[in-house]
C-alpha cells in the first residue's frame, strides 16, 4: 500500500496521468456493463408484464365463458358448441399472441416480431412460432382460490447496445417463462 501511495505522490510530473486514464476507462466500462444489465432486465420484465396483460385481456374478452367455467369449477377455457355438441377453446395461443402484438406494437419481419425505438434501432425481437402457451384449467370441484393458469415461454433476442457496436458481439438470447393466473373478483 505504501508503494502505491509513493507511486501516486512521486515528484515526476505526468507519471499518474496514464493511471488516471486507465481508472477512468475502467469506471466507464463498468458503468456500460451495469447499464446493459439494467436494460436487459427492464426489457424482460416489460415483456413479462405484456404477457400477463395479454392473458388478462383475452380472459376479459371471453369473460362470460371463462368466468362461468372458473365459477362452476370446470373447463375454464372451453365452451360447448350448441350445434355440434363439441368443446371449443375460448382461449388459445393465437389469441394471446395477437393481444401481445397489439400491446407492444411489433414490426413483423419475416417470421420474427421486432420492437424498434424511435430511431429505428432494434430493442428486442422474438419469434412467435417458438412461443409455447400452456393453459391449465381449474380442476373439477376446484377450491375457491383456484385460478385458471397460463404458462408461456418466450425466447427473446436482445442485441448489445455498446458491446455489439464495438466488437460485433452476438445478441443475448433469453428464454423466459411467465406464469399468470385469472381469478374472477366476484
Amino acid at each position: 500500500m505504501k508503494r502505491l501511495s509513493r507511486f501516486f505522490t512521486s515528484r515526476d510530473a505526468g507519471v499518474s496521468a496514464p493511471v488516471v486514464a486507465v481508472l477512468i476507462l475502467i469506471v466507464v466500462m463498468t458503468m456500460c456493463a451495469v447499464y446493459e444489465r439494467l436494460r436487459i432486465v427492464t426489457i424482460v420484465s416489460q415483456l413479462d408484464q405484456a404477457v400477463e396483460m395479454s392473458v388478462q385481456g383475452v380472459a376479459t374478452e371471453n369473460w362470460d365463458n371463462v368466468y362461468q367455467g372458473v365459477r362452476e369449477g370446470y373447463a375454464g377455457t372451453y365452451t360447448k358448441d350448441a350445434l355440434t355438441d363439441d368443446w371449443e377453446a375460448v382461449m388459445n395461443k393465437e389469441q394471446i399472441l395477437d393481444q401481445m402484438n397489439h400491446m407492444i406494437d411489433f414490426k413483423v419481419k419475416g417470421s420474427t416480431w421486432v420492437k424498434e425505438d424511435d430511431a429505428g434501432n432494434v430493442l428486442f425481437s422474438m419469434k412467435p412460432k417458438e412461443t409455447t402457451v400452456k393453459i391449465i384449467n381449474t380442476s373439477l370441484a376446484a377450491d375457491e382460490g383456484d385460478a385458471l393458469t397460463v404458462e408461456t415461454t418466450n425466447t427473446i433476442t436482445v442485441p448489445w447496445l455498446f458491446l455489439g457496436a464495438m466488437f460485433d458481439a452476438p445478441p443475448i438470447v433469453v428464454e423466459r417463462k411467465t406464469v399468470c393466473g385469472y381469478t374472477p373478483k366476484f
